[in-house]
């Protein structure tokens, strides 16, 4: 009974997602969102656009990266990576665009850049690898871009958080200093729910690398996780509950939101003054591990 009941909620979780997108599409265009949140100075933030960061038989993948308005590329900067556990193919697919195009995460990298960070949106083929290309091309590229490489944040959102937390809680990489996860889909170490996210994961084409052991968890890299109360996918929630409870079981730097009545996608869908509160707590999370290193 339990096995029919998960897999009849991945079929929900899947016709609801794909009746959106769907939606989203009756124009062939998908619907514009944005975060609801605003930052004085976010129509006027410098944009340096299609970077290239990786070659791939002769074609580049390419990173936006938004800086402040008025920065005078004097000094190094924090910076803010908008991390993708999506290919670009899969992207285009749901959204009709790279996620680096996609008007949210444009948004986001906008309000970011605007409240005194750079934002930084990649382009992706392999988001598992990419990530890693991409962190070794920031590394070696920083004075140029003046990006401060010890002072780098993550974002992740939905299933892209997969690819994020697999990358940031390997102790043999200390890249990220902090991470933020909206309604992030974290796959447990006991592999609970595997079969269901495989199931969509396939359905949708997001990458689900394996995280390291909980006792192998990175112990120095403040993590915050939002969690929406009226998400749609099942087993969201409880996923995100049983990682915040290792962590704490381990004493390790975690924050965890629950906005009881927060949309999966309530950056962009809830427009109420809970989202701005939670989006600027998030703002104020990233400044104080980066700006304050």
């Amino acid at each position: 009974m339990k096995a029919f009941l998960l897999s009849s909620m991945v079929a929900v979780f899947l016709l609801t997602f794909t009746n959106g997108i769907r939606a989203q599409n009756t124009q062939d265009k998908p619907k514009e969102q944005v975060v609801v949140y605003k930052v004085p100075g976010m129509d006027n933030v410098i944009i340096k656009k299609d970077i290239p960061y990786r070659d791939i038989a002769g074609s580049a993948l390419k990173m936006d990266i938004y800086y402040p308005p008025k920065f005078d590329f004097k000094n190094k900067i924090p910076a803010v990576v908008m991390v993708l556990g999506y290919p670009d193919v899969a992207g285009k697919k749901l959204l009709g665009s790279e996620f680096k195009n996609y008007s949210q995460y444009i948004s986001w990298c906008r309000i970011i850049a605007a409240s005194g960070m750079a934002a930084i949106a990649y382009e992706s083929v392999n988001p598992e690898k990419d990530i890693i290309t991409l962190s070794n091309y920031l590394k070696a590229n920083a004075d140029k871009l003046k990006i401060d490489i010890g002072k780098i944040g993550a974002y992740s959102c939905s299933a892209h958080t997969i690819t994020a937390m697999a990358y940031i809680l390997d102790t043999t990489n200390n890249f990220f200093k902090c991470a933020v996860n909206y309604y992030g889909l974290v796959l447990a170490d006991d592999f609970k729910f595997m079969p269901q996210i495989d199931t969509i994961s396939k359905q949708m084409g997001f990458m689900t690398p394996q995280i390291p052991k909980s006792e192998e968890w990175r112990k120095d890299v403040p993590i915050m996780f939002v969690s929406a109360g009226k998400d749609y996918v099942p087993f969201i929630n409880p996923a995100v509950a049983d990682f915040v409870s290792k962590a704490i079981s381990q004493n390790l730097p975690v924050t965890l939101i629950h906005y009881p009545n927060g949309q999966h996608g309530f950056d962009a869908l809830d427009d109420n003054e809970t989202t701005r509160m939670i989006i600027k707590t998030t703002l104020d999370f990233w400044k104080f591990y980066l700006q304050q290193m």
